[in-house]
C-alpha cells in the first residue's frame, strides 16, 4: 500500500511541479496547460493556418485556400462574418504574417479589398514572390521579405519598384519586415536591419544594425510600443527535429543609445526544453520559435505569448532589465502552433496548422 500511495504522490506531482518552470498545470479539455490558462473554445475550420492579423475589432485569418474575417467583438466566441477563396502555394504555408490598414489586406501577390469584411475581394495582383509581406506608411507601399519594395498608392494596380536589400548590408536570411512606426521599419534578418523609409520608400535609410555570429535564423521581431520600449524582441527558427541548447529562440536586444551605436546589444536569450506534456513540455519538436505578440498592458516589460509549434503556445515574462523568465504554456492535443494574438487583455487565440483557432483565457497577473 505505501509503495501504491507513494506512485500515486510521484504521479501527481507531474502535474504540479512543471520543470520549465511555468506555474503548475494539466491536462484540460483542449490540451496541456499551465494553471494561468483556461481553455475556452475550438473552432476547427481553419486548420492549416500559418498566421492572422487583428486590427480593429476584425480577425483576419489566412489559409492555404481561403481568407476568413472574424468579428471579434466578443473576444472569446469569434463569429465568421465573412470569406473569400484565395488559393495560395505552396500547400501549408499560406500567407504567415498577413498584414492589412483595414482597408486592403495583403496576401502574397494579391491585394485584397477588406472595407466590406462580408464581402473580401482580390482587387490587385503584383509579381513579388515573398514569403510574407508587410504595409509600410499605411499601405500605401509594402516591403516584402526578401526584398521586394511594392507601390500600393493604387491598390488596383500594384507595382514592384524597388528592392530595400540593395540599401542594407550583406544578409544572413531574409524571412520578414515589421513597421515599427510608420516608415521606420525593422527587418528579421541577420544581421536585424533598421530602416527609415519615410522621406523615400524606394531607397530606405539604414539606422542602426545587430546580428549574431551564430548564423541564427532570425524569423521575426517586435519593437512594442512603437519602439518606445527599451528592448528589442526578437525570435529566431530552425528548421529540423533539433530544439535545444543551440538552436531557434526568443531574445531580447538592449536598443539603448542605438541612435549614437547605432546598433543592439543581445541581452537574454531563451528556449525551449524537450521533456513530458506532464511537466509542460514536449518530446519532441519539429521545429523551433514562430510568431509571438506583447501584451495589451506591455509596459516597461510584461507579458509576451509566443507560437512554438509542437510546445504549443509559451508565455514569457520580460523584466525591466530585459530578461526573460516563462509564465505559461498551452500545448495542444496534436498541434503545430503558428502564432498567437492576443484579442484584449484576457482572451488569446492560439493558431495552429493542424487545429485551426483555439480561444484560450489568461486568469493570472498582468
Amino acid at each position: 500500500m505505501r509503495r501504491l500511495l507513494a506512485a500515486i504522490a510521484a504521479f501527481s506531482l507531474a502535474f504540479v511541479a512543471p520543470a520549465s518552470g511555468s506555474p503548475a498545470g494539466g491536462p484540460t479539455v483542449g490540451g496541456f496547460a499551465s494553471d494561468n490558462f483556461e481553455y475556452v473554445t475550438h473552432i476547427p475550420f481553419n486548420n492549416d493556418t500559418a498566421g492572422a492579423r487583428i486590427f480593429g475589432r476584425y480577425l483576419y485569418l489566412t489559409t492555404t485556400r481561403d481568407l476568413r474575417i472574424y468579428d471579434i467583438t466578443k473576444p472569446a466566441a469569434p463569429e465568421l462574418v465573412g470569406s473569400a477563396v484565395i488559393p495560395q502555394f505552396p500547400p501549408y504555408f499560406g500567407e504567415e504574417d498577413p498584414d492589412t490598414n483595414g482597408k486592403i489586406l495583403l496576401l502574397n501577390g494579391s491585394v485584397v479589398d477588406v472595407e466590406d469584411k462580408t464581402n473580401p475581394v482580390v482587387i490587385g495582383e503584383h509579381e513579388a514572390d515573398q514569403h510574407t509581406i508587410s504595409c509600410v506608411l499605411d499601405c500605401t507601399y509594402a516591403y516584402g521579405s526578401e526584398g521586394a519594395i511594392v507601390d500600393l498608392r493604387d491598390p488596383t494596380k500594384p507595382k514592384v519598384v524597388g528592392d530595400w536589400t540593395k540599401f542594407a548590408p550583406p544578409l544572413g536570411n531574409t524571412h520578414d519586415v515589421t513597421e515599427v512606426k510608420p516608415g521606420l521599419v525593422m527587418t528579421s534578418t541577420n544581421p536585424l536591419v533598421y530602416l527609415d523609409a519615410r522621406k523615400d520608400p524606394l531607397r530606405p535609410k539604414v539606422l542602426a544594425a545587430a546580428g549574431t555570429d551564430d548564423g541564427s535564423y532570425m524569423h521575426a521581431n517586435l519593437w512594442p510600443r512603437q519602439g518606445k520600449e527599451r528592448y528589442l524582441l526578437v525570435g529566431s527558427e530552425t528548421l529540423g527535429p533539433r530544439c535545444g541548447p543551440d538552436s531557434g529562440a526568443f531574445m531580447t536586444w538592449d536598443t539603448k543609445n542605438w541612435q549614437k551605436t547605432r546598433t543592439f546589444k543581445l541581452t537574454d536569450t531563451y528556449r525551449v526544453e524537450n521533456g513530458l506534456y506532464t511537466d509542460g513540455n514536449s518530446p519532441a519538436n519539429l521545429f523551433c520559435a514562430h510568431w509571438f505578440e506583447t501584451h495589451p498592458k506591455y509596459r516597461n516589460g510584461g507579458l509576451v505569448a509566443m507560437a512554438w509549434y509542437e510546445h504549443g503556445t509559451r508565455l514569457f515574462d520580460i523584466s525591466s532589465t530585459g530578461k526573460i523568465k516563462e509564465a505559461g504554456y498551452f500545448i495542444p492535443y496534436g498541434g503545430s502552433t503558428s502564432a498567437a494574438y492576443w484579442a484584449n487583455d484576457e482572451i488569446l487565440y492560439s493558431v495552429d496548422y493542424n487545429r485551426g483557432l483555439d480561444v484560450l483565457r489568461y486568469t493570472g497577473k498582468v
